[in-house]
């Protein structure tokens, strides 16, 4: 534990020398872990103790990532993309959104209204959404317009007009009509963060509203979780678990039950991705990794049982250590690059980066780069592609004249 917490104190320490922004990546991952570590080891629970696995990968995790972060960020970047985006494009985005959106809650309440589930009705969504459902095993939550939904509402945001006030109330409520159709509090974290953090780079509000709108989100997500549970759940008094141990302690004593190096193929679940494509297009034989993880017991009561084994999961079980060390740089990398276009106000980069911090201050439950690689290349593009068009129109117009 002394070593793991004197690692992650010194790269906070170092990541906000350096940075000199509480929100840069290689801030937030080691701010998160140290907190983590010290919660566990001071916060009262039942929980299986630590060893020397966890702490050994999550000092590797940290030291790794802040250094490659800081070392991206200290690379000068040219400032891109700092105008207005293309509008017609923005407006085609908005068309686009309001048109599937019917669509899309139309199908949902279909498919329930046929299975009959329309009672218990959070519950039911929520199960629709994970695929839990015999007949609905795909999962509501599977839906390709919803990046586009969340990128269109970010661009509305980062270029706010009042003349537009009603078009961007429409792409919010939209938002989170969706949240609550999938039941998810990720989705709905990934809307509250994406824009405190926007208002944040815009500098309308400082660090302390962020932090204390995170202390109210904690709350709401306590009635939440209330909401998409059984009657017979409340009923029975099942749901009297502790919030915290359970969502932010539980995937750290989880990860010492991994074996490093026991993935059935090579990078089975560090490159889910490419086997998901490869699979569908008949390229592989071999099946992608379930994204939804087996739940285990963690306690010593047999009370508390969890399904997310900490960021570390796929690079320790496909490759040990030496799979923490690599992705580690090589993501720090990643989220240094981002960052750092976000600070020269390339607007597509502040919109990437306000909903990826999502998958930083996550990092305690699971991995949220490489596993969605999917909903970030639908992310990258659809916040780009009104930039760049702008772009191609002025060089055209500039060599024309």
């Amino acid at each position: 534990m002394i070593y793991a917490t004197l690692i992650t104190l010194l790269s906070l320490l170092i990541s906000l020398r350096i940075s000199k922004n509480i929100f840069a990546p290689a801030t937030i991952v080691s701010g998160l872990w140290l907190f983590c570590i010290l919660a566990f080891n001071l916060y009262p629970h039942d929980l299986f103790p630590l060893k020397g696995q966890f702490y050994t990968g999550i000092s590797i995790w940290v030291g790794v990532f802040t250094l490659s972060c800081l070392l991206t960020q200290s690379i000068f970047q040219k400032p891109n993309n700092i105008d207005d985006p293309n509008q017609s494009l923005v407006n085609l985005y908005f068309l686009i959104t309001i048109i599937t959106f019917p669509y899309v809650l139309w199908n949902i309440y279909n498919l329930l209204k046929n299975a009959g589930l329309l009672n218990n009705v959070f519950y039911n969504l929520r199960s629709a959404a994970l695929g839990n459902i015999k007949g609905l095993e795909e999962g509501t939550a599977k839906n390709y317009f919803a990046p586009l939904w969340i990128v269109t509402y970010l661009i509305e945001l980062q270029h706010f007009k009042k003349e537009r006030i009603w078009i961007f109330i429409s792409l919010l409520l939209i938002n989170l009509s969706w949240v609550f159709l999938i039941m998810s509090k990720l989705s709905f974290l990934i809307i509250c963060v994406s824009t405190l953090m926007i208002l944040f780079f815009k500098k309308i509000i400082k660090t302390k509203i962020i932090l204390i709108s995170l202390a109210v989100l904690f709350i709401f997500f306590s009635y939440f979780q209330m909401l998409r549970s059984t009657q017979s759940e409340i009923n029975n008094k099942e749901l009297n678990y502790d919030m915290f141990t359970l969502y932010v302690l539980s995937g750290m004593p989880a990860f010492e039950t991994v074996k490093p190096n026991s993935s059935e193929f090579f990078g089975q679940n560090s490159f889910r991705f490419f086997y998901a494509i490869g699979y569908k297009t008949g390229l592989t034989n071999k099946k992608p990794a379930r994204p939804v993880l087996e739940f285990i017991n963690i306690d010593k009561n047999n009370k508390t049982h969890t399904n997310v084994y900490t960021t570390l999961y796929p690079f320790f079980k496909d490759f040990g250590y030496k799979g923490i060390f690599i992705f580690a740089f090589l993501i720090g990398i990643f989220y240094g690059y981002i960052f750092k276009k976000a600070t020269k106000k390339d607007n597509p980069m502040v919109i990437t980066y306000s909903i990826l911090v999502v998958s930083l201050v996550t990092q305690f439950m699971n991995e949220a780069t490489l596993t969605t690689l999917s909903f970030l290349l639908q992310i990258l593009i659809f916040a780009h592609l009104p930039y760049w068009v702008n772009k191609k129109i002025t060089i055209q117009n500039t060599v024309e004249n």
